[in-house]
């Protein structure tokens, strides 16, 4: 069974993986060039949904990761940012209530889905590449109940991690979806490979 620990010394080991961050984060706050950054991510989770050695990629293969990038983005738009966006307008009518800080209450539940929904819709892209498959709340809901023991974690030590790391923001943000996404994909494929070796059973 993959733990973040795990995934994390596997991940960030050897000499190189500080110098392919900072790549990630300069290309990440970088109109375009941010597609590159989220290929790499898309990757991480490639390969863990293979069940591959799960290692930081050398940035190499510029042309793969940006058009791997694009569908990355956009799911991490549609799965991740708009759920907080639509969270965040709800709490517009509590204002008027003067409850304090209670008024953002509704925000929390999406950040603590955003990362896991957004992993598990790039997931589910990648084995046909098809946008609808990413999409299909009912099997992404799925995914998440299915791992909802295992989520919490990885998510509260993302917030963590970005509060604490808030200097150094875009690098923060990509480590900590390469943390979490990768840790996400490989959960996600221990759950299916486990359904099926009770299936053949």
């Amino acid at each position: 069974m993959p733990t973040l620990e795990l995934v994390c010394k596997r991940l960030f080991t050897g000499s190189s993986w500080f110098v392919k961050g900072i790549a990630g984060a300069l290309l990440l706050v970088v109109p375009v060039a941010h597609f590159f950054a989220f290929g790499y991510l898309y990757e991480l989770i490639e390969r863990a949904r293979r069940g591959e050695s799960i290692e930081l990629p050398d940035w190499d293969d510029w042309r793969r990761f940006f058009v791997n990038g694009v569908p990355a983005f956009i799911i991490f738009m549609v799965l991740g940012v708009m759920p907080i966006v639509v969270a965040w307008l709800l709490t517009w009518p509590l204002r008027l209530l003067a409850y304090g800080a209670f008024v953002y209450l509704p925000i929390i539940p999406a950040i603590l889905i955003a990362g896991p929904l957004t992993a598990a819709g790039i997931y589910q892209y990648q084995k046909r590449e098809e946008y609808r498959d990413a999409f299909r709340l009912v099997i992404l809901a799925a995914m998440l109940r299915s791992s909802r023991a295992r989520f919490w974690l990885p998510t509260f030590a993302l917030i963590g991690f970005m509060a604490v790391g808030y200097p150094l923001m875009t690098f923060t943000v990509f480590i900590g979806f390469a943390a979490s996404w990768t840790y996400y994909a490989a959960y996600f494929r221990f759950v299916e490979q486990s359904r099926k070796t009770v299936s053949a059973v």
